[in-house]
Parts: C-alpha cells; structure tokens; sequence
C-alpha cells in the first residue's frame, strides 16, 4: 500500500501531525503513554480480537498485542501504521493486521466481529453528533459480550504568559461531567467503569508562542 501522509484538515476533522512517521526514530512521536493507561493495561486481560481505533504510531498497541489474540490496529494516516508494523516485535507480528481508515466513516468491517474496541487520545477531538455516530459503529462492530477502552480528554487549558486563554478556534473542548454523561448516554447497554485523571501540566513552545497546556482525562472501560 502507498505510504499516505494524512495532511490535517480541520475543517473536515481530520487531526493528522502531516509527517512521515518512518522519519522519526523507534520511539511514539507521543511518548511512552499515561501512566494511569499503561497500569490499567496491565491489569485488564484482553480476549480475543481487539479493534484499536486511531493507533497512531503504536504508542499502546504492543500492549494490545501482548495479550490479545489479533489486533487489528487503524488510523487514517499510513506512515503512522507502517511505522507501528516496523515497531512490532517479531513475535507478535503474526496478531497484528492493520486498515487505514478515517474513524468517522462508516468502519470497512461487519457487525460484531471484534470483541473489544480499543481508542485513546482522539475521541475528544470531535463534536458531540459526529462522535455519537463513532459510539454507534463501535457498537455495531462488537460481539455481544464485547468490551470497550477508551480515554478521553476533559478540561483543556493551554494558558498564555499573560493569563489568557489561547484562542480555541476549531477545538472542541468538553468539561469532565459532559464527556462522562456522553458516555453514559451513549452506552446504555454496557456495565461502565469510569475514573478520572490528570495529566501534568506542560509548557509548550512553537516559535515566539509559548504557553502552559494542561488538561484531565477519563478512561472507560466497559462491558455489554
């Protein structure tokens, strides 16, 4: 397949960093993860055939594959999953199946073949009717008994040295009560598991601008 280099188009909501992922290194361009995440990986045991939505550059997918049976690891951006295939260790290759993909089309599989849906640090990026319509294709592409993990961002700040608030044009941004009632609305039928977290404030520099990004998050896990 043709190594596509996702350009961002917010517009459309499409959220891409628009980079060849094969030219930066072996490690996430994201890091290692959340801490509260990579403990709550630990201590899940994953059954079956997982559907990891926006995978990025396989920043918690061999973790998936650890433990899962198949993987089947997405994202819009194709230089981000050829670097996730490089970065697979040899011997979970043979459970790892990848499908570019944009999540807010119609997902390229049938109903209820996977058992769980997997998705960190994208979700918070849409508005509300476009992410329930990604709620009701995760529903639909899972078994009757499957499960769900997911993170979402809550709270964003990104503070100006002067006190203000940058300006948020074309971001989403919802309150940690809102995103937990979208939740619960949206997955009536599943026994929910919610906690809340914060990850730690963190200067951000681009060019002359400069400011203080912070913000919380949730994880859900859940069950039909």
């Amino acid at each position: 397949m043709k190594n596509v280099v996702e350009k961002a188009n917010e517009k459309q909501y499409i959220f891409s960093e628009g980079i060849d992922y094969l030219t930066t290194g072996m490690d996430s361009i994201w890091g290692v993860g959340d801490e509260e995440t990579l403990e709550e990986l630990k201590k899940i045991q994953f059954r079956g055939k997982w559907l990891n939505l926006a995978a990025g550059d396989g920043r918690y997918n061999n973790g998936l594959l650890e433990q899962a049976d198949e993987v089947m690891a997405t994202d819009i951006d194709q230089s981000a999953l050829a670097k996730l295939e490089i970065i697979t260790p040899d011997n979970l290759k043979n459970k790892l199946k990848t499908q570019r993909m944009n999540l807010l089309d119609r997902f390229p599989f049938g109903d209820g073949c996977f058992n769980g849906v997997f998705c960190v640090g994208t979700l918070h990026l849409f508005p509300k009717d476009r992410i329930e319509e990604v709620f009701k294709e995760i529903t639909r592409v899972l078994d009757e008994s499957g499960e769900i993990f997911i993170d979402f961002a809550t709270d964003i700040s990104r503070l100006l040295p002067d006190g203000k608030q940058r300006d948020k044009t074309n971001e989403t941004s919802y309150t940690t009560e809102e995103a937990e009632s979208l939740f619960r609305d949206n997955f009536r039928d599943f026994n929910l598991v919610i906690t809340r977290h914060k990850v730690p404030d963190e200067t951000v520099v681009i060019g002359e601008l400069s400011y203080v990004f912070s913000c919380n998050y949730i994880l859900v896990r859940g069950r039909k």
